[in-house]
Parts: structure tokens; C-alpha cells; sequence
């Protein structure tokens, strides 16, 4: 725990470079993980002086300490947590190896993983994962949609490719890639079939008296919407269905006579397909845009090719987003 400096940063560069082994990358998320050497050797099945040495080995060729006592445990320093890191993403890229070449025996030609939330899951998305699968049909395409912080820590560690989402201007990954997919505000849609559709003029009043699909409690599009309500000085709705689901909700337009607020290519989409009508009534959240993010590294083909397909099916004069 006391390592002894070999040659200062340029040997620590080195180290990393050319002698820094899968033992050591597996001892250090280990000791990340369980936090005591007892524990780390319990999780790698080896001994506890195994995981000592191991350690003591990659200290020395950095000349730094990684790890420090913290009465029976062990609590990572700064370089510790950015190794740490290092390890992590490295195992990973080593697992999605292993599962491109697993891949290919099987006869597929790759797998490209997407996260996405769902604000790209109506049209975007799909549209763009149509058309890869006619320029590639043997890659494997693999979709995650888990809540966006989960996401991102994803696509950091190397398990996704890229994320498809709307993420707040005032917190974005400053540490990540990003392309704006599509700069569109939200609009007010009703079932195609609501006795109020074809009505020639209907106001909030009234609109706020019938079914409604709400965003979840807590969610910032549930803010937004709330603030919009107190602007329009109007009751808010009792009648409401919670939901962050996009497709449940057009879903729901379908069977049943309600309105939702939901972005415009979402809304031309229900539109397109017969499921609602868009109201000439102001309803922006003023949400963010959509965009697509991923590592500041160079890209591979299948990626690049996949946004650029993500932008040609973004595009409102694309086909299946006319009104």
C-alpha cells in the first residue's frame, strides 16, 4: 500500500500501455466493488495475498497509491476512482468483443446497442432501425430503455453505442458526443374520434374537463405541463391517466376519447395513422430537443451509418411524419 515511484508520470504511462493485464483490470473493479481486500478475494474466488500482490504490482508501476485503509475497509483515491473507471470500461469493450465474435460465428455481422427514452421510441427510432437492418440485415440490433442517468453510465461504460434522447439544456453530459436529432416544440392532441374533435372552437375550459393522459408525478414534463395550467388559469384535469409511456398513450387515443400534450413528430404520427387530430391551441412545455449522444471517439461504420439514419428519419419532411 506504500508503492514506490519508478520513473515518475512517463513510467506510469507506460505501465497502463503495455504491462497492465486483465488480472489487474479485474482486481481493481473487484476492489472497487467489495471495498476490502477479504471481500475482492472472495468475489475473484483467489486468496487475499493474491489480491495484495496484485495490487501492490499496479501501485508500483504507477508510483501512486490507489487504495487506502479505512478502518477494516479500503476507500479508493482520486487516481483509484479514474482506474477504477479505466478498468470498468476496458472489461466492458473486452465483453461486447467476445459478443461481436459470438456474433459473427452465428452468422450475424455485429451488434450495435442503442438506449433510448421515449421521446424516439414512436417514430425516429424505428424508422432509422428499418433502414439499417435493409443496409446491414445481419447485425444484431439490441435496444435499452432504461431511465436516462442509467443510460448515460451505460454508454460511458462501453455497454451502449449511443442515446437517443431529450435531455434538460441546463444539464447535459458535458463529457459526451452530441448531434441534435430534432427541434421541435410539443403540441395538444385529441382522438380523431372525441366528440370535441371536429369542434370549431373549444377552449381550455372545457378541454380540461374531459380525459386526460397526464405525465408521471415528479417527472420534469409533469412540472412543465402543471406550469402551463396555472398560466391558462384553468383547474387542472381530475380525469387523468399517469403515464410516460408514448406508445401506451397513442394506444389509449385509439380505444378511448381523451387528449395528451406530446411532441409534433409524435403528434404527426398519430395524425398520419388515424389515431388523433392537433388542436390550434398554444401548448410548447418548452422541452428539450432530441438528440443523439455518444463517446468522444471515433465512430465505428455501423455507428456512423446509424446516425446518419437517425438524422434522415428525424427530418419532419421524411417519410411517415407529414400530417
Amino acid at each position: 500500500m506504500n508503492p514506490r515511484p519508478e520513473g515518475g508520470p512517463e513510467a506510469a504511462e507506460q505501465f497502463v500501455r503495455r504491462r497492465l493485464s486483465l488480472r489487474h483490470l479485474r482486481t481493481l473493479i473487484a476492489l472497487e466493488q467489495a471495498a476490502s481486500l477479504s471481500a475482492a478475494a472472495e468475489l475473484l474466488h483467489v486468496t487475499q495475498p493474491a489480491v495484495s500482490k496484485t495490487l501492490a504490482e499496479i501501485e508500483q508501476g504507477l508510483g501512486q497509491t490507489l487504495f487506502l485503509r479505512q478502518g477494516r475497509g479500503l476507500r479508493a483515491t482520486a487516481l483509484g476512482e479514474r482506474m477504477g473507471v479505466l478498468a470498468r470500461k476496458l472489461e466492458a469493450d473486452l465483453q461486447r468483443g467476445g459478443e461481436d465474435v459470438a456474433a459473427m460465428v452465428r452468422g450475424a455481422a455485429g451488434e450495435l446497442l442503442i438506449g433510448a427514452t421515449n421521446a424516439a421510441l414512436a417514430h425516429v427510432l424505428p424508422e432509422a432501425m428499418a433502414q439499417m437492418k435493409l443496409a446491414y440485415p445481419h447485425i444484431t440490433l439490441s435496444v435499452r430503455t432504461h431511465a436516462l442517468r442509467d443510460l448515460f453510465q451505460e454508454l460511458r461504460q462501453g455497454r451502449l453505442d449511443l442515446v437517443v434522447a431529450r435531455v434538460p439544456q441546463n444539464d447535459p453530459p458535458v463529457d459526451l458526443e452530441s448531434h441534435c436529432l430534432v427541434q421541435q416544440r410539443e403540441v395538444l392532441v385529441i382522438s380523431a374520434h372525441h366528440p370535441l374533435a371536429r369542434a370549431r372552437r373549444v377552449g381550455w375550459e372545457t378541454l380540461s374537463e374531459q380525459t386526460w393522459i397526464w405525465p408521471l408525478p415528479g417527472t420534469r414534463s409533469r412540472a412543465l405541463q402543471e406550469r402551463l395550467w396555472a398560466q391558462r388559469a384553468v383547474p387542472l384535469p381530475r380525469n387523468v391517466i399517469e403515464t410516460g409511456d408514448l406508445m401506451l398513450s397513442l394506444s389509449l387515443m385509439r380505444r378511448m376519447p381523451c387528449l395528451t400534450i406530446m411532441p409534433l413528430h409524435a403528434a404527426r404520427l398519430a395524425t398520419q395513422h388515424g389515431i388523433g387530430l392537433i388542436l390550434p391551441l398554444e401548448a410548447d412545455l418548452g422541452l428539450a430537443d432530441l438528440t443523439v449522444w455518444h463517446l468522444p471517439e471515433p465512430p465505428s461504420e455501423h455507428l456512423q451509418h446509424f446516425k446518419t439514419l437517425l438524422q434522415a428519419s428525424a427530418d419532419p419532411a421524411g417519410p411517415g411524419l407529414q400530417a
